[in-house]
């Protein structure tokens, strides 16, 4: 067993401090928050987290403090992402705004983002909070922008690059940079690291934008074609636009605006991206971006944490869902 396999053991002592961050007062606001917790995450940030803390010999568990923090920060995110998108479901299973009101989720999501930051305050460690709080402002802001251009038929590959490294990439800059703190690493290492965790990010949310359309709802746990649905523009489709004709363009925004498709819909979506390349296009700036990575880590000598980084790198490029 590597270490990338070995830290499943570590993630089940990160469940536990899940617990304990959820716990609330108010019964509902952790039913809320185990509900999507439970929900199957594949828990890349606290895994990023803990590594990185490794890379500088720190083994303590001040890590799994702060990867509960950071996950929690995720976590909070999802639940207002699914109000603002009215999901009906989350990885498979119902979202928990069709379980519990809208009104409860967002306070729910607020309360469990307060909790990151009473763990995260715990640690004593200031510069690891102010680097959680940028990323989390960050996140807001990236939230706004999309919500901003849905429907936007002019948004840019430039304007989906803001999107996704405020909405993903900087989180996973955070749990790496947050980790190489608590390791002691030199500014050097550290900011390599960082590196590597900002544009594994961007490279997991493109990766996951091709899944978008490529997967089924049996495999993802929600329906293909979501983000074209909810009028959200992605690479694979901003791609294709960039060589559609006229008629093409006119269908995709025919589609926006109905704001529902049907299967006859998604096949001529699918079949689009594949006749236009926007698929082929993200899957090779995907790779770009796990290039840079896994660049960014040559600082390093080899060892059973670099080496788990790159694995990590190859399994968030070769995932199916």
């Amino acid at each position: 067993m590597d270490l990338l396999d070995s830290t499943q053991t570590i993630m089940e002592k990160l469940e536990q401090e899940l617990i304990e961050q959820l716990k609330s007062r108010v019964p509902v606001a952790f039913k809320i928050g185990a509900h999507i917790m439970n929900s199957g995450g594949k828990r890349v940030r606290p895994q990023l987290t803990v590594i990185s803390a490794r890379m500088g010999g720190y083994n303590g568990t001040d890590s799994i403090t702060l990867s509960g923090a950071i996950e929690c920060i995720h976590t909070a995110t999802l639940l207002h992402d699914d109000v603002v998108d009215s999901a009906d479901t989350r990885r498979g299973r119902p979202a928990a705004n069709t379980l519990w009101s809208n009104e409860m989720c967002v306070l729910a999501g607020d309360f469990i983002l307060a909790k990151a930051f009473s763990a995260l305050t715990s640690l004593g460690n200031i510069k690891i909070l102010e680097i959680v709080s940028r990323a989390t402002e960050r996140l807001s802001e990236g939230e706004l922008f999309q919500m901003m251009n849905i429907g936007n038929m002019e948004f840019t590959e430039q304007d989906y690059l803001q999107v996704i490294a405020d909405k993903t990439a900087v989180l996973m800059e955070a749990a790496c940079r947050g980790g190489s703190i608590l390791g002691s690493l030199d500014s050097e290492r550290e900011n390599a690291l960082a590196l590597f965790g900002f544009n594994l990010g961007v490279a997991f949310q493109m990766t996951d934008d091709i899944i978008d359309y490529r997967s089924d709802r049996e495999t993802m746990g929600k329906n293909p074609g979501k983000d074209l649905e909810e009028g959200k523009l992605t690479l694979p489709l901003i791609a294709a636009l960039k060589r559609a004709n006229s008629k093409e363009k006119a269908k995709v925004k025919q589609l926006i605006s109905e704001k529902s498709i049907t299967k006859q819909d998604l096949e001529w979506v699918r079949e689009f991206l594949e006749r236009r390349d926007g698929i082929t296009d993200t899957l090779v700036k995907s790779r770009e971006y796990l290039e840079k990575a896994t660049q960014s880590l040559s600082i390093f000598p080899d060892s059973e944490e670099k080496r788990a980084l790159i694995k990590l790198s190859d399994r968030i490029l070769n995932r199916t869902y």
